[in-house]
């Protein structure tokens, strides 16, 4: 007998809002579409049918599932949709609550970014303990400090000095291009000599936090609908969990990585789970900061951004979520002469919010407002106003 299938009406190009007992999707030109999901459906299926459907750019764009789910006839809770188990529990909605359809609300999310690292090192552990707890003091293995790469089934003969034998100026520039995985949970471990190096600060300028960091953020990622980037950090957090197992914290987390860098950090992509405490010790400890991103959809973060600007004097570039202009855009006028880039993809722009961009940062280069609301003639205020914009990113806008 074939699977019976369920109703779903899907809906994008908005966000969702709790109000009191119930659960609306907001949007100057929200799309709807019916789609037919049958039970037995995977989580990573479903995304692949709402991705066909509402041709969105699985490549530059990740998708928040919200299901508005009734507690009762009169009652609706936003439920995220994030796994096989989530798909299955909405599914029984209709025969469970006398509901002819169910309604999911999509939030998309760009992408996020990639980290400026080159694959110098091998990722090889060959057995010896993941984590640097500095127990070991990166004693060598000597396998890997012996290590020859390979073409095919040759092994090529290193030539000259050993990997422990590079200069420590030289090795410190290698080191500081691999990415943080590299630097917490491989180099440390090849020598003597890389261990040391990878203490260095310099090394830990540039600080791309993967999105999720945290065990439990282990089932948002699967294999099986992600892309290499995803799974790539899906082996991070497995690392990062096993080491750490029960005893975690993101905010002491993201402190020992700042503690690192002694206050040198110029870049820094912050996780979907940081917490206040961590972006109020970042606002304290990394003064020299250029670019910041917390663009994951975090409301609170995104909420208190506009209180540490003054922190950071020398910030060029910054990608958030939520965008609270009259707020932030103040304090960049203020604090940050060197400002040049601003990231504020899925956001709405309405009444006076063209005018008091281009009378905050007249100056700007780069402006991402794609995904959002915007005007055609507010459109037309930027590029006149901007006259040095030299990028306006407004693809798959809605004009209102």
């Amino acid at each position: 007998m074939a699977s019976a299938g369920v109703a779903v009406i899907c809906y994008w190009n908005g966000r969702v809002k709790k109000e009191q007992n119930n659960v609306v999707y907001e949007g100057a030109k929200v799309n709807v579409l019916p789609i037919k999901v049958f039970h037995g459906t995977t989580y990573a299926g479903l995304l692949d049918k709402i991705y066909a459907t509402t041709a969105i750019d699985r490549r530059n764009f990740e998708l928040n599932i919200i299901c508005r789910y009734p507690i009762s006839s009169q009652e609706y809770k936003p439920i995220p949709i994030k796994n096989d188990e989530g798909v299955e529990l909405m599914l029984v909605v209709p025969s469970r609550s006398g509901v002819y359809c169910i309604e999911i609300y999509l939030e998309e999310e760009p992408a996020p970014l990639k980290a400026e690292a080159v694959a110098l090192l091998t990722r090889e552990t060959n057995g010896v303990e993941v984590g640097d707890d500095g127990n070991n003091n990166g004693a060598a293995s000597s396998e890997l400090s012996n290590y020859s790469p390979k073409i095919g089934n040759k092994k090529l003969k290193m030539e000259g000095r050993k990997w422990d034998g590079l200069n420590e100026d030289i090795l410190v520039n290698v080191l500081g291009r691999v990415g943080m995985e590299s630097l917490l949970l491989d180099a440390p471990f090849v020598c003597k000599s890389w261990y040391k190096a990878s203490r260095e600060p310099q090394c830990w300028e540039n600080l791309i936090f993967p999105r999720y960091i945290k065990p439990n953020d282990l089932d948002y990622i699967s294999e099986d609908n992600e892309g290499e980037n995803e799974i790539s950090e899906k082996g991070y957090a497995e690392r990062l969990a096993r080491k750490y197992q029960g005893n975690w914290s993101v905010t002491a987390f993201v402190k020992f990585i700042v503690n690192r860098s002694c206050g040198n950090a110029k870049i820094i992509k912050l996780p979907t789970c940081c917490t206040v405490k961590a972006l109020e010790y970042v606002a304290n400890e990394c003064p020299r900061l250029k670019v910041l991103d917390v663009s994951s959809y975090n409301p609170s973060i995104n909420a208190i951004i506009p209180n540490y600007i003054c922190k950071w004097k020398n910030l060029d570039i910054l990608r958030v979520g939520r965008f609270y202009m009259d707020e932030i855009l103040p304090q960049n006028r203020l604090h940050c002469n060197n400002f040049i880039c601003l990231s504020a993809a899925y956001n709405y722009f309405q009444g006076d919010d063209a005018a008091f961009l281009v009378a905050s940062l007249p100056e700007l280069k780069y402006l991402d407002l794609h995904g959002g609301f915007i005007e055609k003639e507010d459109v037309v205020k930027i590029l006149k106003g901007c006259k040095q914009l030299v990028h306006l990113d407004i693809r798959e806008s809605g004009f209102l």
